[in-house]
């Protein structure tokens, strides 16, 4: 029996070697969202926005209870994926200016409206590029979509697993009844984004 601690030992040493060298976990997906619903351009007779609002997620000033949402100034404060019942993923890949980008926020407001914004088909070519943009909120009850909104990269910043950038729709439709936009103020920040 005295034998037998040592013999543990010595199997213990590479069982906790190989437990330290495993790949630190990523951290989670955070974003945050400025989304200014308006009226399309140029107006469609017949066919005009439910609804006009400025929607913002942010994490919250812990000194004023501001949300530090992001505008075209500043990249504000992102929330992160998993808290306060927010769900957000991304990925942004590339280099040398041309970059491919996709991803999702489901967040709630600081009144309460539970919003989901999503980019598909990103692509960025310097500071400039388009995306295919849809957004849900209670308000239009719906899902409206947009295909080649624009997208525009704010201070330079992309690079692999973040983006902050402006992006701007004229029309986003659920057909057949509805028609709003996205005006260029809007602002998205993703971060910690496959592509890090």
């Amino acid at each position: 029996m005295m034998n037998a601690c040592p013999r543990w030992s010595f199997l213990a040493v590479p069982l906790l070697a190989a437990l330290g060298c495993s790949d630190p976990v990523p951290p989670p997906a955070q974003g945050a969202v400025t989304l200014d619903l308006s009226q399309p351009t140029p107006t469609v007779s017949a066919m005009s926005c439910p609804i006009t609002k400025l929607y913002q997620v942010g994490a919250k000033d812990p000194n004023t209870m501001a949300v530090l949402a992001p505008t075209m100034q500043s990249p504000g404060e992102s929330v992160i994926s998993g808290e306060s019942g927010s769900t957000i993923s991304c990925s942004v890949t590339g280099g040398g200016g041309n970059f491919s980008f996709s991803g999702s926020l489901h967040a709630s407001t600081p009144q309460g409206d539970q919003i989901l914004v999503s980019f598909q088909n990103g692509m960025i070519s310097g500071t400039t590029g388009t995306a295919d943009v849809n957004v849900y909120t209670p308000q239009l009850s719906a899902n409206f979509s947009g295909t080649g909104c624009t997208i525009t990269v704010q201070n330079n910043q992309v690079k692999g697993g973040s983006i902050w950038a402006t992006f701007a729709c004229p029309q986003i439709a659920y057909p057949p009844s509805g028609l709003c936009g996205i005006s260029p103020d809007s602002t998205i920040v993703f971060e910690n984004c496959v592509g890090s």
